[in-house]
C-alpha cells in the first residue's frame, strides 16, 4: 500500500516535453500537474519546450494555487 502523499500541484515537477501536455495545459487553462481547470490564483510555473522538426514549440504552464494556510 502506498501511503505517500503526492506533492502539491505548485511543487510537482514539470513535464519533460511539450508533447506530454494536453491542449488545455498548453494553453494555460488547465493545471500542468493534475489537469484540473484553472481559475483565479493559478501559479505560473515556467515554460515546457518541445520540437517538431526545426520548429520550436513552447508553452507557458500554470498550476493550481497552494493550499491556504490552516486548511
Amino acid at each position: 500500500m502506498d501511503t505517500r502523499t503526492p506533492a502539491p500541484c505548485h511543487k510537482a515537477p514539470l513535464p519533460d516535453d511539450f508533447w506530454d501536455l494536453t491542449a488545455e495545459q498548453a494553453l494555460g487553462r488547465a493545471c500542468v500537474a493534475c489537469g484540473e481547470a484553472l481559475g483565479t490564483g493559478a501559479v505560473y510555473r515556467g515554460v515546457v519546450l518541445g520540437h517538431e522538426g526545426a520548429m520550436l514549440l513552447d508553452a507557458d504552464v500554470r498550476t493550481c494555487p497552494p493550499p491556504a494556510a490552516g486548511r
